[in-house]
């Protein structure tokens, strides 16, 4: 048996990116608070930020989930975009009043939590914005896997870096990002057509420091040369699904092709599993396509005190808790991205996985 289009499907996370120089998301947050600490124009909002990671734990620990005692940025920003529009939300009115503890940290009407989200970003584009984009060669190899395929291959990620169009661009892979002549983007160029020369389809579905919404022109999102101060950029499930594109689109094209009959590995790339629209995504094809697995491509095994194949063991289990799916639909692989996507992908090691090869080291 042997993969055919469609086959395959990408999703990458956070630490897809780590192997080209970018923090990931732990990094960021334990940078964060050591400027919270350390650095003046930070040490303002130290009561605010304790008071947002603390109930950001809280919530976690409502839902029975306590392994964890930290924030990400992305779980930072999203609170304090909501808390910014608290006003805003159709249960405002219907809540008694407001946690007195963020009233006092949060400053008169909520200006430091203004403030703070907007260094967050600031920081946030500094940390991605990278100068030298050598190190993310290694995603040029998709291009590899396409011309062993002889298809184009699909990737949903959750980055808002450029590291997969750089790699790409370098080799001069062809690939489709939405936009047009006019740099404005187009869902049409996502459309299947035999006659394209496109090798990948990648669908940046948090968008990207090189985008820009231009508010004057019917609120389209135009993509420039070079990353932006401001660039275009969304934190959290209720954003994705506001009605505008291109952001309900990817949506219902990451559904589209997870539900493709012909799929038979999700390969997912550097991601925690924290986003729950996602994760639901993943777990309602795999409970359509008996066939379908996902394959989780991480470094797993932290510390050479934990047995490999029992750290594994339990990751997969996790993962599988999450997704809502029996333990046999998920594969795990501890390798970073730089040494799963530059060495590994190959068409040879996902037909073998697909014959249930006993010699796959997992």
């Amino acid at each position: 048996m042997s993969l055919r289009e469609d086959s395959l499907l990408f999703i990458l996370g956070a630490g897809a990116s780590v192997d080209a120089g970018i923090k990931h998301a732990k990094a960021m947050t334990e940078d964060i608070e050591t400027k919270i600490r350390s650095e003046p124009e930070f040490q303002q909002f130290f009561h605010l930020y304790n008071y947002l990671k603390s109930s950001i734990i809280y919530q976690r620990g409502l839902r029975g989930e306590f392994e964890d005692h930290t924030a990400t940025i992305e779980e930072l920003l999203v609170a304090l975009t909501e808390i910014g529009q608290i006003h805003m939300s159709r249960l405002y009115p219907f809540i008694g009043s407001l946690d007195i503890h963020l009233l006092k940290v949060a400053g008169t009407e909520f200006k430091k939590v203004k403030d703070l989200d907007k260094m967050i970003r600031t920081q946030l584009f500094e940390w991605i914005n990278i100068t030298n984009y050598d190190r993310a060669r290694y995603f040029c190899k998709f291009k590899n896997l396409v011309s062993e395929l002889g298809s184009a291959v699909r990737i949903f990620t959750l980055n808002y870096d450029i590291c997969v169009e750089q790699a790409l661009a370098h080799i001069n892979c062809r690939f489709e990002l939405g936009f047009n002549d006019s740099r404005k983007w187009e869902a049409a160029r996502f459309d299947s057509n035999e006659n394209t020369d496109i090798e990948v389809y990648l669908y940046k579905l948090h968008g990207s420091i090189d985008w820009m919404r231009d508010s004057d022109s019917g609120d389209s999102v135009t993509i420039c040369d070079s990353p932006r101060s401001n660039p275009e950029l969304i934190f959290g499930t209720a954003a994705k699904l506001r009605p505008i594109d291109p952001y309900l689109f990817y949506v219902h094209e990451l559904r589209k092709y997870s539900l493709n009959e012909a799929l038979r590995f999700i390969v997912v790339i550097g991601y925690s599993f924290s986003d729950d629209y996602v994760n639901g995504l993943i777990g309602q094809a795999i409970a359509r396509n008996e066939y379908l697995k996902v394959l989780i491509v991480a470094p797993i095994v932290s510390n050479k005190y934990t047995r490999a194949s029992t750290r594994i063991k339990s990751e997969c289990n996790r993962i599988a808790k999450i997704l809502g799916v029996g333990e046999d639909r998920i594969l795990c692989k501890d390798l970073s991205a730089k040494d799963f996507v530059g060495e590994m992908m190959k068409l040879e090691f996902f037909d073998q996985l697909l014959g249930g090869d006993d010699d796959l080291p997992f």
